[in-house]
């Protein structure tokens, strides 16, 4: 009997403990969308409704949290873009929305938006993004060269580049971005070949 409520109790806390970490969970990724990093960990506890020592025992710090956050953030994006890519009919339009959508997402996620715009400049938000982006984007590209619908020499890297670029338009919300996309959509398909 002992060990029956020594098993209820165990499962209890841990139903709690999954509960408390999902709740960290989603009171992050509101507030890092709403207002990027930011963010104070106090205003993520207290939205979680949970205490601090709560919150570290399930991230050690915010940058943890942030990875995590950015780790499920990609993995949603990526499952959307490849589901879009084949609904495109050619290998071109398929790189092509993903560009364009990528815009849309970063414009959601503000958290987002910021580890793809440091991606270029800081290596921990160049590994979570290059681990999450990057097999999508090769395949993009792979599959555009192979269609001959890509200049010849662009890269994964160079998209993953751009979209950092392009991210930094969104985050200024400048009223040019459709401009500007279709000058880089433009760009990546014309033009003599690139070298490396």
């Amino acid at each position: 009997m002992t060990q029956q409520l020594g098993r209820r109790g165990t499962q209890s806390r841990r139903r709690d403990a999954l509960g408390n970490r999902e709740a960290i969970l989603s009171a992050a990724a509101a507030v890092f969308s709403e207002r990027g990093r930011a963010v104070d960990v106090r205003e993520i506890a207290r939205r979680a409704g949970v205490g601090m020592g709560t919150l570290y025992r399930h991230f050690p710090s915010k940058d943890a949290l942030i990875e995590t956050l950015l780790a499920d953030s990609y993995a949603r994006w990526v499952e959307e873009a490849r589901r879009s890519a084949r609904e495109r009919p050619t290998a071109w339009e398929a790189l092509a929305g993903f560009v364009s959508e990528a815009l849309t997402y970063q414009r959601r996620d503000r958290a987002l938006l910021e580890n793809l715009a440091s991606a270029t400049t800081d290596a921990a938000g160049l590994s979570v993004c290059q681990r999450s982006l990057r097999p999508l984007v090769a395949e993009l590209v792979a599959a555009a060269h192979a269609e001959k619908a890509l200049r010849e020499g662009v890269t994964a890297e160079d998209v993953l580049g751009l979209l950092a670029a392009l991210g930094r338009l969104v985050e200024l919300d400048l009223p040019t971005i459709p401009r500007c996309l279709d000058i880089a959509l433009t760009g990546l398909r014309h033009g003599p070949a690139l070298g490396g």
